[in-house]
């Protein structure tokens, strides 16, 4: 499996993955703001809505990012704006099985964890990486994303990539924290993917905390680019 990963990895076109990838968003999001905290919430809410189709969720994504919040997320939490957002969702859907009051829910979570702070890393500096993960899914809770020890938090684990990884496709924000400090982004289907190396046969944080270690064996200074190498695999 690692052969097969390393050769995955090293053959990845980083600019092809950020063109039909969620993260795509996120730099597009950048060409408007050079703010962190625009960057990291922007970031956060895009990773909460990523599951289902890519095809689905980047247009969504953009949706929420330049009609919704036109450009600047952290204006738009800050400013309560939430509160007047999606007026015309269809069913009073955001996307899939998020409504927009769970989704206004979560914007006033966030809003009361970030007032006082400049950005979300300052938020959550000093905490480790796995405590960090914990207050995110907390901040995230009423849209479901799950939370340790029963979900690999998935979806919140991907988001810390995005910050903390330097290497594209990811982004390198959050400069106080070391990439072999961040968790595997583990899935139903990365475990099936890797079930023959792991003794936790569903997406637990147990099965998280394995792939992760195995990861950190195998490259002790980016064990992230791995998961990179999957999501790769899955594609092709």
């Amino acid at each position: 499996m690692k052969s097969i990963l390393d050769h995955t990895y090293n053959t990845f076109d980083p600019e092809r993955f950020k063109a039909v990838d969620p993260c795509g968003t996120v730099y597009e999001l950048m060409e408007h703001t050079d703010q962190q905290m625009d960057i990291e919430v922007g970031a956060l809410l895009v990773a909460m809505i990523s599951w289902g189709s890519r095809k689905v969720i980047v247009p969504t994504a953009r949706h929420m990012l330049r009609d919704e919040m036109q450009w600047h997320p952290a204006h738009f939490i800050m400013s309560e704006a939430y509160e007047h957002a999606y007026l015309d969702a269809k069913n009073q859907c955001v996307y899939r099985t998020l409504n927009v009051p769970t989704f206004r829910q979560v914007c006033r979570n966030l809003r009361q964890q970030l007032q006082g702070y400049d950005t979300m890393e300052a938020r959550l500096n000093g905490l480790t990486a796995k405590e960090a993960i914990a207050e995110i899914c907390s901040w995230l809770a009423p849209a479901r994303l799950g939370s340790m020890p029963a979900s690999a938090c998935k979806r919140v684990c991907m988001f810390m990539r995005w910050m903390v990884r330097r290497e594209s496709p990811d982004f390198g924000l959050w400069t106080s924290r070391p990439q072999n400090d961040l968790y595997a982004v583990m899935d139903t289907h990365v475990c099936q993917q890797t079930m023959s190396m792991l003794t936790h046969k569903h997406p637990t944080w147990a099965a998280c905390e394995e792939l992760t270690a195995i990861f950190r064996q195998w490259d002790p200074i980016d064990p992230l680019h791995y998961d990179i190498a999957l999501m790769t695999l899955a594609d092709s």
